[in-house]
């Protein structure tokens, strides 16, 4: 009797899974991420499940499949092929306790034209979906993602309209037998178009690997194309070939012509683009399936092929290479960074020889640099690199922070070579070599051994560039381009690198004031830059929490003689209409001078980042009415003494990042910048709140008499303002959003300056506006160091801290909790959607207001093993999460600011 679709529907539903995939490293075509898509059981009694190739990944993954009763159960990578769509993961039959999966039988002979089909899987992120289809199509091209993306060739595809969209990866395409006739593998949404895999070299890598043997996989490194007969015949192929070719394959309509070679591949020199093939070793080869078993039969083997070139036939002997032996199995991790040797894969698109090393992450050590994903590197510090072996061997001689040469080309423009110098980063980030053990589906990691210790500095001596302009002689010896790179972003920081002028503020010392959309955190790696010649390291000393400056000490020593000089500051007022010179500094170390006046001095309003990041407040900014765009400098009287460090503001407008440039009075650095030439560590009265200003008029609407507001206009007649609280962080006591500030320890005051003046002791008495009626309240400020976050827990994929300045005054978040800077993709954090910007408020049910409470709650934990997590968003929303562990790819460390600068602390 023949089956309904509803009886094989329910059998083949029983062995189909859901799998849940962390893929936690980029490799080869593939990025890390997390996602899901399908699989099913082919063998119930060996655990094995078919799923497609880019599922089952080239590289690292950690999966797990969600059976039909929602049995949770991990999965390992036991083979995926080097070109083909498809993979296999195995499971343990005996951990699954209710169910007893069926398996589905591969029947690759029922794929025919005007089959009626079913594709049975997780598709668009449903636990199960069954859509319909009809085959329309069983020698379709393979379809192309995309030439930097994985692309399966020398292959049919099946063809169907059913419309099968993201996680329908690895579905069984069945028909009303239950029987398993293609592997769906992708889809073109705009037609409902579905790509289905077809099983003939998948059946015979399931039989040799449940019958334990190793899957030989064979190729001339050349990729064919299947081409009709009418496009033959204006490639040469001669009639009586044609004839003979098309009597021993009736139905067939065409035959396999070169499309791509490998320069430098076996085939290299021997085999042209638009060559016809006729025959392997002596056998009619008139398509892909053939030509397969045929190379996979004979690696390492040499083969006879016959073929036609423009009308000629044409006899050439070639060896089979081993395709397993072309695709990487190994990877370096450095710097963030991650190489692997270049795959075949990569190679064939951009038809480049298979030599240099792949650059599949650019991580901390090349993203300063113009590498990217997709580069090849060739040599390394002027040693060629044809494999991942010479890299490692090269990269691991290199000291910390050692500068060198990398010789490289993009993929993308292959025939262009590219020379860039790096800098070796052996602090932030582990050095690791990592390599697949198909036994256990892993990559288990080894340690590089420690770096040479670096080479002790030498002194060097250069000259400034000469230039006729005297203002740009007075300050030139005092302005350094300053780069900031950070290794990892904290405190809700948007970007890696930053570059920005810097002053010379005490050159005895070695001290260099700059704005803090230059050096916006302390997590950093500093380098100054003198006259465009000498490059020297910095180290960060201070950040003002509000007022948009940094402090930076740096080793004069290291300048020789070279003609540096400390800025003269001026802290003086600067009013509207004030003549000003502006001198700049350009990339390039271009300096220039600009006659100017003052504009506006004006209190700085700022749009609120999302997520929170340090945003200058509490002060005022100085426009110019004319200024050239620049990395920033000084603000100079007739005397080139300098009033202000002209400065960038950087602030969020929507999505997008942007720098404005103002001026900042040395008013407000004066005090701070002599505190240092003492010897002495400044400190900043916090007071936990944001003012902001309003008019004389709105004051009075507000309830403000007439006495108080005439005193306010004769404090300060010109700008007729008065300055309200706008937001406030929660250890700001006393305050209330809305509060008026009319006087500060006694007097009037309309600034921000004249409240911190006013400080005594950390503690002032302010006379405030409530709600119409006059107050007095004792406030008490917070001191904060200028050390910024100094404590960094990278633990299950996320980066957890303290919540940050920004985040308490600007969304009033709690000062405890472990709160989350970052996540990264393909880690328990990103699966468990442990987002940016919420904190972890308890741990397996126990409070975790710091660091090293959660620590203690967390610790201990093997892993694989969960962990219950309480978090709250900025909003104050609660959610219980649940995280399970991944220590094999992201171990548990942490980043400490120590007097000897950053250490990294191993916790597992």
């Amino acid at each position: 009797m023949t089956p309904t679709w509803r009886e094989s529907l329910e059998r083949v539903c029983a062995a189909v899974v859901s799998v849940r995939i962390d893929a936690p490293r980029p490799f080869d075509t593939e990025w890390n991420g997390s996602s899901q898509a399908t699989a099913f059981v082919v063998d119930a009694e060996q655990g094995l499940l078919l799923s497609n190739r880019h599922v089952v990944q080239p590289g690292p993954v950690v999966a797990e499949a969600v059976f039909l009763d929602h049995e949770e159960i991990p999965l390992r990578p036991v083979y995926r092929d080097p070109v083909h769509d498809f993979g296999f993961f195995r499971y343990d039959p005996a951990a699954l306790r209710f169910i007893r999966p069926p398996a589905l039988r591969l029947r690759p002979d029922k794929a025919l034209v005007g089959t009626e089909l079913r594709v049975v899987g997780n598709d668009a992120g449903e636990k199960l979906s069954i859509l319909a289809g009809t085959l329309a199509r069983v020698d379709r091209p393979a379809p192309l993602y995309g030439s930097s993306k994985y692309n399966d060739f020398n292959t049919f595809y099946l063809q169907a309209a059913s419309g099968a969209t993201g996680g329908s990866s690895g579905s069984p395409v069945v028909d009303i037998e239950g029987n398993v006739i293609a592997l769906n593998a992708g889809s073109r949404t705009q037609a409902a178009s579905s790509f289905f895999l077809p099983l003939e070299r998948v059946l015979r890598a399931f039989e040799l690997l449940r019958a334990g043997q190793p899957i030989p996989r064979g190729t001339l490194m050349t990729t064919f194309s299947y081409t009709p007969f009418d496009e033959l015949a204006r490639l040469g192929l001669r009639p009586e070939t044609e004839q003979a070719c098309r009597a021993a394959d009736p139905g067939g309509i065409g035959l396999l012509i070169v499309d791509k070679l490998i320069p430098g591949g076996v085939t290299d020199g021997l085999l042209e683009p638009g060559d016809i093939l006729l025959r392997v070793d002596g056998e009619f080869i008139p398509r892909f399936v053939p030509l397969e078993a045929h190379l996979d039969a004979s690696v390492g083997q040499t083969i006879t092929l016959e073929l036609e070139r423009g009308g000629r036939p044409l006899t050439v002997r070639a060896r089979v290479h081993d395709l397993h032996a072309i695709s990487p199995s190994t990877y370096l991790e450095i710097g963030g960074a991650i190489l692997h040797d270049l795959s075949y894969q990569r190679a064939r698109n951009p038809q480049v020889p298979l030599t240099g090393v792949y650059l599949a992450n650019s991580g901390y050590l090349f993203s300063p640099l113009d590498l990217d994903r997709g580069a090849v590197i060739r040599a390394i510090a002027g040693v060629p690199t044809p494999d991942l072996a010479a890299a490692e061997a090269v990269l691991g001689s290199l000291p910390h922070a050692a500068p060198f040469m990398v010789r490289w080309i993009d993929l993308d423009q292959p025939t262009r070579e590219h020379v860039t110098v790096a800098t070796m980063d052996r602090r932030w980030f582990a050095m690791t070599r990592s390599t697949r053990d198909d036994a256990s589906g892993r990559w288990p990691s080894a340690d590089a051994p420690p770096p040479p210790p670096p080479p002790p500095r030498t002194p060097v001596t250069t000259n400034l560039p000469p230039s006729d302009n005297v203002r740009v002689q007075q300050v030139q010896p005092s302005l350094v381009t300053v780069t900031c790179n950070i290794p990892y972003k904290i405190d809700g920081i948007h970007a890696t690198r930053f570059v920005g002028a810097g002053l010379v503020v005490d050159a005895r010392r070695g001290l260099v004031l700059v704005d803090r959309n230059t050096v916006p955190i302390a997590l950093a790696d500093i380098t100054l830059t003198v006259a465009g010649a000498v490059e020297i390291p910095g180290e960060i000393a201070f950040l003002h929490p509000h007022h948009n400056y940094a402090l930076l000490s740096y080793d004069p020593a290291l300048l020789g003689d070279t003609p540096i000089r400390a800025v003269d500051l001026a802290p003086r007022p600067l009013h509207p209409g004030d003549p000003v010179w502006l001198v700049g500094l350009k990339s390039g170390h271009r300096v220039f001078a600009q006659s100017t006046a003052v504009a506006a001095v004006e209190a700085v309003d700022l749009p609120l980042p999302r997520p929170p990041r340090f945003r200058a407040m509490n002060l005022e900014r100085i426009s110019l009415t004319s200024a050239t765009a620049s990395l920033g400098g000084a603000i100079v009287d007739s005397e080139a003494r300098v009033v202000a460090l002209w400065a960038g503001f950087s602030y969020q407008d929507g999505k997008d990042h942007r720098v404005a440039e103002y001026g900042i009075a040395a008013d407000l650095f004066a005090e701070a910048v002599e505190i240092f030439r003492r010897g002495e560590s400044p400190i900043v009265c916090d007071l936990g709140v944001e003012f902001g200003t309003v008019t004389l008029a709105e004051a009075r609407h507000r309830g403000l008499s007439p006495e108080t507001a005439a005193e306010l206009e004769g404090h300060d007649p010109l700008r007729r303002q008065v300055l309200v609280v706008q937001r406030l962080a929660a250890f700001a006591r006393g305050w209330q959003a809305g509060d008026l500030v009319l006087r500060a320890g006694g007097a009037t005051v309309t600034s921000v300056r004249e409240i911190e003046r006013s400080l005594r002791g950390g503690r002032v008495t302010v006379h405030l506006l409530r709600d119409g009626r006059e107050l007095e309240i004792e406030v008490v400020t917070r001191p904060d160091d200028g050390r910024g976050t100094d404590r960094v827990l990278h633990w299950a994929g996320a980066l957890l801290q303290a919540p940050h300045h920004a985040a308490l005054i600007q969304r009033a978040v709690p000062d405890e909790g472990v709160y989350i800077s970052l996540y990264w993709y393909g880690s328990p954090a990103s699966r468990s959607r442990l987002r940016a910007a919420r904190r972890i408020v308890a741990a397996e049910d126990r409070p975790t207001p710091d660091i090293d409470s959660f620590l203690a709650a967390v610790g201990g934990k093997p892993d694989r093993a969960s962990v219950r997590l309480k978090t709250v968003d900025l909003d104050g929303k609660v959610d219980l999460l649940t995280l399970r562990l991944d220590l094999e790819y992201f171990p548990t460390y942490e980043l400490r600011r120590t007097r000897d600068g950053w250490v990294r602390i191993e916790h597992s």
